[in-house]
């Protein structure tokens, strides 16, 4: 007898054809009982399921990626004959195993294979008509209260204030980096006795840190010297950290494949063309060459240009027509608690339109705080470490929290809201701060007057 009567007895009975078929005998509450226990079921083998599928997938990848790497290896170039295979085995390669280096295929970009889903069009033009709809409206309000239309850049023309002298010291920086890496590479790839090696590439050290030292020191002196407006400073910090960047990857990536030339295996050190054109390529991991289209699509260049002046179309006139009315006066009325959090929500509002694993995706998340915070404090000439917290506590909480296996609408609801939220007080805060620092300056420069935000105590 089985126990509770859990399970389910079949009978075998004869059909019309002779043929056999189960027909369950229910007893008692067999049903009521199995049930929880097949929802479990099902999910274990979902779960255990997903879990293959993520390992076979992994292995999968890194092994097309080896392949698809080997085979660009041996493509036979132009000037050199294909390489001829080891005699004592024709199945081995003659790289070794580069575990998970990346390689480029060619393929769209994230943001053109998205454009390609329709619904993500619909969000794309939905954005588009809300900035028409702005426009129209000010252009009308502007028409009905002063008669005429009134085209204001006044916002736009001071953020790109002093243009021609930040383009002015993008040139050193940009030289800098051209030449001081591939210059310190060639001196280390260069043979020679231990002691002339040993004093090219002491020189070679010496050049990257003076280069480190100009990237580093000149943006930063011209900024505060000039007192560049914020646009201008973004492109003077965007363009450091860039270099900065650039200049690792091409030494991470080339300095080993240039030390086994010195030893004489036969590796070619980089072409001074190939490291040009990855200053201007868009990836910060350097190859010697990169898969590229048969010729220049024009178009797509000019739409992208487009799209990128139409971000800044956009930023400006929210900023504005939306934030710097509301916050231009703030630091000259009584602090309180309602007018902040309106603040925050006139600013969020238009915007609606493994444990080694864990500790080194915290360690991404806390340089890419700092690098943040320090854009922000060199764009806008103050220290306000707004996005520094937000960035750091509250998005890696939520990044911890929200892995995949959160895939629901409410995770999904959660992560938007705290997004629109997290936008709208970084707004809020920094455009208080902006306007506090200039009605209520400091009597006497000091290092914590320096770094005490002073929204909080400007009211004049």
């Amino acid at each position: 007898m089985e126990p509770g009567g859990a399970r389910l007895r079949l009978q075998r009975t004869e059909g019309p054809g002779g043929e056999r078929e189960h027909q369950p005998c229910r007893d008692g509450n067999t049903e009521t009982h199995r049930a929880p226990d097949l929802v479990k079921w099902t999910r274990h083998m979902e779960a255990v399921k997903a879990q293959l599928l993520e390992q076979a997938q992994g292995q999968l990848r890194e092994l097309l990626d080896q392949a698809m790497w080997e085979a660009i290896q041996s493509y036979p170039s132009q000037d050199k004959p294909p390489p001829l295979p080891p005699p004592d085995s024709l199945s081995r390669t003659q790289e070794p195993s580069l575990g998970k280096q990346k390689v480029f295929i060619i393929r769209k970009s994230l943001l053109d294979e998205l454009m390609e889903v329709q619904h993500f069009r619909t969000i794309y033009h939905m954005f588009i008509a809300g900035l028409c709809v702005f426009i129209i409206s000010t252009l009308a309000i502007d028409f009905i209260d002063e008669g005429r239309l009134l085209l204001e850049f006044d916002l736009l023309i001071f953020s790109f204030g002093q243009l021609p002298l930040a383009l002015v010291t993008w040139v050193p920086m940009f030289l800098s980096t051209l030449l001081v890496p591939y210059q310190a590479l060639r001196l280390w790839a260069r043979p020679g006795a231990w002691g002339t090696w040993t004093l090219g590439a002491g020189l070679g050290c010496t050049l990257l840190a003076a280069h480190a030292v100009v990237l580093c020191a000149l943006p930063v002196h011209v900024a505060v010297e000039h007192q560049l407006p914020p646009a201008s400073r973004c492109v003077l910090v965007f363009e450091q950290v860039r270099f900065l960047m650039k200049s690792y990857s091409f030494l991470r990536e080339a300095v080993p494949g240039t030390l086994r030339a010195r030893r004489g295996e036969g590796i070619q050190a980089p072409s001074f063309s190939s490291y040009l054109y990855f200053l201007f390529c868009p990836t910060l991991i350097y190859r010697e060459t990169y898969p590229r289209t048969p010729y220049i699509r024009w178009n797509y260049v000019a739409k992208n240009f487009a799209q990128a002046l139409g971000c800044v179309l956009y930023a400006c006139f929210i900023l504005g027509r939306l934030c710097v009315p509301v916050f231009a006066n703030m630091s000259r009325e009584p602090f309180s608690t309602r007018a902040l959090v309106l603040s925050i929500l006139h600013a969020t509002l238009p915007l609606l339109g493994a444990r080694a694993r864990g500790v080194a995706m915290l360690g991404v998340f806390l340089v890419s705080a700092v690098a943040h915070e320090y854009i922000f404090c060199f764009v806008l000439g103050f220290f306000y470490p707004v996005m520094l917290i937000l960035f750091l506590i509250i998005g890696g909480m939520l990044n911890f929290m929200m892995h995949d296996q959160h895939t629901g609408p409410a995770w999904n609801v959660l992560m938007w809201t705290m997004l629109f939220l997290g936008q709208g007080i970084q707004v809020s805060l920094y455009c208080q701060e902006w306007y506090a620092r200039r009605h209520c300056p400091l009597p006497q420069t000091t290092f914590w007057g320096l770094v005490t935000p002073r929204s909080w105590s400007c009211h004049t």
